[in-house]
């Protein structure tokens, strides 16, 4: 059973790193966690899109990530709304809220979209809790066409450590005076190791040219 376990979440992990694709694997309880009453107590609106389940030292957890799926350009579906919900599970079972996000594409924009790839649930800072990181982006359009280059659109990195929520919000552009990495408050009052994780993570997706982050402070983010 121990086992099983082991494998299912490396399954789920592994599943992460495709680019915005359904995982294939299963967490333990997808009978009740994706039942449609379980969901509608939830209060999880919008289509889940995809979802992780992870346990740590304080329980086991599950991450829905939903998109309202409801724009599409030459195949690729992007959403007018998008949301992530960060649940307990609980003896049951039963879900306990433990933190959300809810966004949407800002007017004139093309849509946006949930970066499963990017999805990390790792114990980042070594206390036993599992410090799940999550990036969306969101794309710019010209005469109705999606643009995807590197250096066009919006993107936000939203961390959960403990009882805080943290948001890193990028924009780029084709001149250094067009880009801009701001966060919340609450970045600066995270631990050191998880502040220089999130810079190392903007610099990999720089240097794989997958965004184009503001580099003039060595991509840390500004307040």
């Amino acid at each position: 059973m121990h086992f099983l376990i082991a494998l299912l979440f490396g399954l789920l992990i592994l599943s992460s790193s495709n680019a915005h694709a359904v995982p294939n694997s299963r967490c333990a309880s997808d009978d009740f966690l994706l039942h449609r009453d379980t969901l509608k107590a939830a209060k999880v609106t919008l289509p889940v899109f995809a979802h992780f389940c992870y346990r740590d030292n304080s329980g086991d957890y599950v991450v829905y990530l939903t998109e309202s799926g409801d724009r599409r350009y030459d195949g690729e579906t992007l959403s007018s709304k998008i949301g992530a919900y960060l649940f307990k599970i609980n003896a049951g079972p039963t879900l306990a809220a433990r933190g959300t996000v809810n966004d949407s594409a800002p007017e004139g924009m093309a849509g946006v979209q949930w970066w499963t790839k990017l999805t990390e649930l790792n114990d980042i800072d070594g206390d036993g809790l599992v410090d799940p990181v999550l990036v969306y982006r969101f794309y710019d359009s010209d005469n109705g066409k999606m643009l995807s280059d590197p250096y066009e659109g919006r993107l936000k990195m939203i961390a959960f450590h403990r009882d805080a929520k943290v948001a890193v919000r990028a924009i780029t552009g084709d001149l250094d005076l067009q880009r801009s990495t701001t966060a919340s408050a609450s970045y600066f009052k995270l631990p050191p190791v998880l502040q220089t994780h999130l810079v190392r993570k903007m610099k990999r997706m720089y240097d794989e040219n997958q965004f184009g982050f503001d580099n003039s402070h060595a991509f840390k983010p500004q307040k």
